[in-house]
């Protein structure tokens, strides 16, 4: 059983084969993402990426929205709305012709790494933040921290987003996401807090207990076990 992981992202599609057991078959590949970035674009640069791939069984994506049932239902980093009410997970299907799933990308990602004993929670900082939640697991889907309010009137994602480290600096940016941990501790009272997401290793040292930084390629072999949890 040989599984594609599409995971796409505000700056960027990437796609990893993996294998039976869940490891890399194959190198991860990674083209920008359109801009604009509509359904119709997104698609063709994902047939051309498929295009250039060896024989797989089934497909695992990762979209950075509200998803549900395959269905888009928020692409607030993809600047268009013509995603509402989107059925990528169908389109996608018949594209490949292989059975296909569609969740949320930092959901998708934290399948890769999470530990599954108690609560567990999932953050990626790139374009924008991710976020996703797990109990002994089992996801629940579509946690959307992103557009919560943090402080100073902001959300989340507007203290640090990809923009706002460019804007204000890692250091200052580290210090807001270092004071995220803390927040979300004291709200989810987690056993482990998983960052990914391509600025994860721009935080600061010494990192607080019960976090830890994953890479990209850890992140998408998520897509082996999003198979097996009914939840998703």
């Amino acid at each position: 059983m040989r599984t594609l992981t599409i995971d796409i992202g505000g700056t960027g599609i990437k796609m990893l084969p993996l294998d039976a057991e869940g490891q890399p078959a194959g190198e991860r590949v990674r083209k920008l993402t359109p801009e604009p970035s509509t359904p119709q674009a997104v698609m063709t640069l994902i047939e051309e990426m498929l295009a250039q791939q060896q024989p797989f069984d089934r497909v695992s994506v990762g979209f950075p929205g509200v998803v549900e049932r395959g269905v888009i239902h928020t692409a607030p980093n993809l600047g268009t709305e013509e995603w509402r009410d989107y059925d990528l997970e169908r389109r996608i299907a018949d594209t490949t012709r292989k059975p296909t799933r569609v969740i949320n990308d930092a959901d998708l990602q934290g399948y890769g790494v999470i530990e599954g004993r108690g609560v567990e929670l999932v953050l990626t900082l790139g374009t924008g933040l991710g976020s996703g939640l797990y109990l002994d697991g089992h996801l629940v889907p579509n946690l959307e921290l992103a557009h919560h309010p943090f402080r100073k009137n902001k959300t989340y994602e507007e203290l640090t987003s990809g923009d706002e480290l460019a804007r204000v600096g890692a250091k200052r940016w580290s210090k807001r996401v270092q004071r995220v941990f803390t927040v979300l501790e004291h709200v989810f009272n987690y056993d482990l807090l998983h960052v990914g997401g391509g600025n994860a290793k721009l935080i600061e040292a010494p990192l607080p207990h019960r976090v830890r930084v994953f890479g990209n390629v850890e992140g998408m072999t998520g897509g082996i076990r999003l198979w097996s949890d009914n939840s998703s």
